[in-house]
């Protein structure tokens, strides 16, 4: 099983990212010794210019001059808190970078050709901004993407508890999950029994990871609560430090809230971060 994170990927605004992202995804490059790119997802001077059906070429020169120092003055405060951020996690091998355009499109293309994305909880941030970011990264990019809330601990992922369900988003979770399951201590396929019928697919990948010579534990629960969501959030948080692994499911945007509820309340609700694959 490949233990190996080349690059990891950490969007910031020009106030950076939540604190809670930053220790997350600066621990993860070094603790893999992995490329850590942090990119400024920063809207160009045009795209920022008041919307009008009519306005004169010399009052929309003047207007877009304000934007460019905008842009200027926004980078230059992400740059200030990623400096801020280095000093703060030395020993990370990091790179810094301002990419203008759309945010969404910008996540798309930096995500899917790095190994994994930290992004913030919808809870952590519940903006348009960070809504865009996470639906590119998490819908859209193809790559995995760790959801990271407020009460992430510095170091996790020595207990990994797998939402197993027999999905090709599951198992896409589990193969994003590799570097991870190779380092824990203890691992938990974890299923919520939503009838009476037994789910031979739980043992199943439970045998293949003992293969690659993990040993792995198996629980299915009982849905004792009122959402699927909620059970599996019980469940990973019985230990500290937890890592939560699950496939994504849903097709349409993050900041719509139209995709599988047990999706939902996790982005939402969860008090432990959160590796998902689409």
């Amino acid at each position: 099983m490949s233990s190996k994170l080349s690059k990891i990927l950490l969007p910031v605004s020009q106030q950076g990212t939540t604190e809670a992202c930053r220790r997350a995804a600066f621990g993860l490059a070094r603790d893999f010794a992995a490329r850590l790119e942090v990119v400024h997802l920063c809207p160009a001077a045009w795209q920022r210019l008041p919307y009008a059906t009519e306005i004169s070429p010399f009052f929309s020169e003047e207007v877009l001059d304000i934007c460019r120092g905008q842009v200027s003055a926004d980078q230059a405060e992400a740059k200030a808190w990623f400096e801020q951020a280095v000093l703060a996690h030395p020993g990370a091998p990091t790179d810094f970078q301002c990419v203008e355009g759309f945010p969404a499109t910008t996540m798309t293309a930096r995500a899917r050709v790095a190994d994994l994305s930290v992004v913030p909880s919808i809870a952590a941030r519940d903006d348009e901004f960070w809504m865009a970011v996470g639906d590119a990264a998490l819908f859209q990019s193809g790559r995995p993407v760790l959801v990271v809330p407020q009460e992430t601990p510095n170091r996790f992922g020595e207990t990994i508890v797998v939402a197993w369900k027999d999905s090709v988003e599951s198992v896409r979770a589990v193969t994003a999950a590799e570097p991870f399951l190779a380092k824990a201590k203890r691992i938990v396929l974890l299923s919520v029994a939503e009838d009476d019928k037994d789910d031979p697919s739980l043992a199943a990948m439970a045998e293949y990871l003992a293969l690659t010579g993990l040993n792995v534990e198996t629980s299915r629960i009982a849905s004792k609560f009122d959402t699927v969501g909620k059970a599996l959030l019980h469940g990973a948080s019985n230990a500290p430090g937890t890592l939560l692994v699950m496939g994504a499911y849903g097709h349409w945007r993050w900041r719509e809230w139209v995709f599988g509820g047990v999706t939902q309340e996790v982005l939402r609700d969860a008090t432990v971060p959160a590796l998902m694959a689409h």
